[in-house]
């Protein structure tokens, strides 16, 4: 069951946020951290009903089990730092920063970000944290990984890349094409 649980930490991406088995991105809570503090039923239950900004995977509970079973197993194992863990606190309503994502985006994409924290509100579109990331699951093409080049192309029209894309293209003004692949695209490490 934790093999099982470990494919689907690598096909849900859970690594694009989360950092396990001492791989991943530090956008969420550290899950080689989960020991000896979180109870499995309340991981399982953390899964079931997802936090602000964590896609909502709807996994049928044998699966949720399993990614369950592959977390524990790699955080009894972790090496431990010294100290504390960070708190991650995310943020809701009281008054925002406008930025391009929120405006342009938001309506049908969420993320994490790690300089601005959670961003938009859809569910419409895929979850878009840690886009170019190495853990991110799907690919801009077969074989080609996100970049901010990439992200460009695809702004200005997904249906050039694959003609099937729901999304429409998105004409923006250059400052605010700029913000956004900024936003999804970072240069410091994720």
């Amino acid at each position: 069951m934790v093999e099982q649980g470990n494919q689907l930490l690598e096909r849900a991406g859970c690594r694009r946020c989360h950092r396990s088995d001492s791989k991943g991105n530090s956008l969420a809570t550290d899950l080689d951290r989960l020991l000896p503090a979180a109870r499995p039923e309340e991981v399982l239950q953390s899964i079931r009903q997802p936090v602000l900004f964590m896609p909502d995977f709807a996994f049928p509970e044998a699966t949720a089990v399993a990614l369950v079973n592959a977390l524990l197993a790699h955080s009894a194992k972790a090496e431990k730092p010294a100290g504390e863990a960070p708190l991650v606190v995310h943020f809701e309503g009281g008054e925002r920063r406008e930025n391009p994502f929120d405006k342009h985006c938001g309506g049908c994409h969420r993320l994490l970000s790690p300089h601005w924290g959670g961003l938009g509100s859809g569910r419409i579109g895929p979850n878009l944290s840690g886009l170019t990331g190495a853990f991110y699951p799907a690919l801009f093409r077969e074989g080609e990984p996100w970049t901010a080049e990439r992200l460009k192309k695809w702004i200005e029209n997904p249906r050039k890349i694959r003609p099937q894309a729901r999304m429409r293209p998105a004409p923006l003004e250059a400052v605010d094409q700029s913000g956004i692949v900024e936003i999804l695209a970072p240069k410091s490490p994720q």
